[in-house]
């Protein structure tokens, strides 16, 4: 496929470069706003209308942002994981802040600007990194969608120095071969600095061991949100129901409201405090909610702490009409999954509050709060 000519008007939520011509629309990672050049296809749908492909070489444009710099990073130009790199965090806050803004705008429930909450640290914060195996072609990194191939990533820059090291030490003399030797032929390793200690594990879920957010610092400041938010308009005396809710991280310095907390996987270490009560229930089965219905006391005002996956919370009509909170403190990590559940509600509501926390400095993914009144 030959090259294609590509000015880029916005970047999507995704973090790709949007670039139209004629019916054909080309979706082009690694560029910015007002760039214009030339760039190979990599893949392409419905008969060539759409476009996909990276920018590798700053030599393709025959235009670049003043916003433009190099990445620190090494890997950036091959690595999926990144999307802002290269521009300056400032342009990268701004980005992201006119991606959710244009979203939320399709809301017309929404009674506030949105607000961002900057990363103190743009790299060495994740506490967290899952390289994928090949066994048959020898290969370990970062998969590669666009590609559809595992990129080799021995100097992660946004992983915290534990990670890092540990990181070198599997790929010193290919140690992770010995690693996965008697395992399936692909898989994942995943190396996590939880509670203090690197723990590796092959093959097993996602934050074995226990569940915390990859970025301390910026969770913290979440929290702090979260609880000024519920504090500002809940009474002490309503139940909080604290769905989604883990090992209770979001409600467990709320003492004063009496919780109840929700999640299909008890925590392994749990450590709830006494105004917290777990109960396991899997929130995606069919009567989930009529469980939690039947567990939230009748006689009792209640809101609700949501912290769905980021597949969202489709039944959130459901929600609210059996569960009947007054307000709901919800926490995305798809803001577009976010949108598409606010759009879906069928009643009237209010959104108070509309803060993006960047807990992911450098990829395009950031949390998304909303302070959502039931009217």
């Amino acid at each position: 496929m030959e090259k294609i000519k590509f000015k880029i008007d916005h970047i999507d939520p995704l973090g790709q470069g949007i670039s139209k011509s004629g019916d054909q629309v080309a979706f082009i990672e690694k560029v910015l706003p007002g760039e214009e050049g030339y760039i190979d296809p990599i893949k392409s749908k419905k008969k060539g209308r759409l476009i996909f492909s990276r920018l590798l070489e700053k030599s393709s444009l025959t235009v670049a942002s003043e916003r433009r710099i190099k990445a620190e990073c090494e890997h950036f130009n091959q690595c999926a994981g990144c999307h802002f790199l290269h521009t300056d965090y400032e342009n990268e806050i701004a980005i992201k802040k006119t991606t959710a803004k244009k979203l939320f705008s399709y809301l017309p429930q929404i009674k506030a600007e949105v607000e961002v909450i900057c990363a103190p640290e743009r790299f060495g914060y994740r506490n967290r990194l899952q390289l994928h195996y090949n066994n048959e072609t020898m290969e370990l990194g970062l998969v590669d969608p666009l590609k559809s191939q595992i990129v080799k990533i021995e100097n992660c820059k946004i992983a915290n120095q534990a990670v890092s090291n540990k990181v070198k030490e599997i790929y010193q003399d290919n140690a992770w071969e010995k690693l996965t030797k008697f395992e399936k032929n692909t898989g994942h390793i995943e190396i996590y600095d939880y509670d203090g200690k690197v723990e590796l594990n092959i093959n097993k879920n996602y934050a074995h061991g226990g569940f915390s957010q990859v970025n301390e610092q910026m969770n913290e400041k979440m929290k702090a949100h979260l609880h000024s938010e519920v504090r500002k308009y809940v009474p002490s005396e309503h139940l909080l129901l604290d769905l989604f809710g883990g090992g209770g991280n979001l409600s467990k310095e709320l003492t004063e409201y009496e919780t109840l907390v929700i999640d299909g996987f008890p925590p392994s270490s749990p450590t709830f405090g006494n105004h917290q009560t777990f109960k396991e229930i899997n929130l995606y089965s069919k009567d989930a909610i009529s469980k939690i219905q039947k567990e939230a006391k009748a006689n009792k005002e209640r809101s609700i702490i949501l912290d769905p996956p980021r597949s969202g919370m489709k039944n959130l009509q459901e929600v609210i009409e059996k569960l009947s909170p007054n307000y709901i403190f919800m926490i995305n990590c798809e803001v577009s999954s976010a949108i598409r559940d606010l759009k879906s509600l069928d009643l009237n509501f209010e959104i108070l509050n509309a803060t993006i926390f960047d807990l992911f400095p450098g990829t395009r993914h950031f949390e998304t709060f909303t302070t959502i009144r039931v009217c």
